[in-house]
């Protein structure tokens, strides 16, 4: 009985390794050896971000990491422009920019985004610690 299954495990090992002298390692089928990686195209695409005006910093955070990345996603950026310093738009300028940019954003997050963005900021206000109250 031993005998039978040393002489089976014999010609199994043999088989094995005759059957992979032909097989050639590198470009085959499913492999190659130099894969073209191709990432996600709608991830990594260049979206073209809209300006949103804003006259003050007040309740922007501006340095949160987390809003950040909502408002990213959303495709748009808050740029801050304080009255009377160079380069400042007019009053008429800055409303008529932000009504132009507030369409686009309600035309690529759709016509609830302020209640999402609402939404999002308060919990990246409680998760990183900027909340109070």
């Amino acid at each position: 009985m031993r005998i039978y299954i040393y002489v089976i495990a014999f010609i199994l090992t043999i088989g094995v390794s005759y059957g992979q002298e032909d097989l050639k390692f590198g470009d085959t089928g499913t492999t190659n050896k130099a894969p073209k990686y191709k990432p996600n195209a709608k991830k990594h695409k260049n979206k073209r971000m809209i300006q949103w005006v804003k006259s003050d910093a007040k309740g922007l955070l501006l340095g949160n990491k987390c809003l950040k990345e909502v408002t990213d996603d959303m495709g748009f950026i808050y740029v801050v422009q304080p009255r009377g310093q160079a380069g400042n738009r007019s009053e008429f300028g800055r409303l008529a920019h932000n009504f132009f940019a507030k369409i686009g954003i309600t035309l690529r997050n759709g016509p609830f985004w302020k209640f999402k963005l609402k939404k999002k900021r308060k919990e990246c206000r409680r998760s990183t610690g900027d909340f109070v109250g």
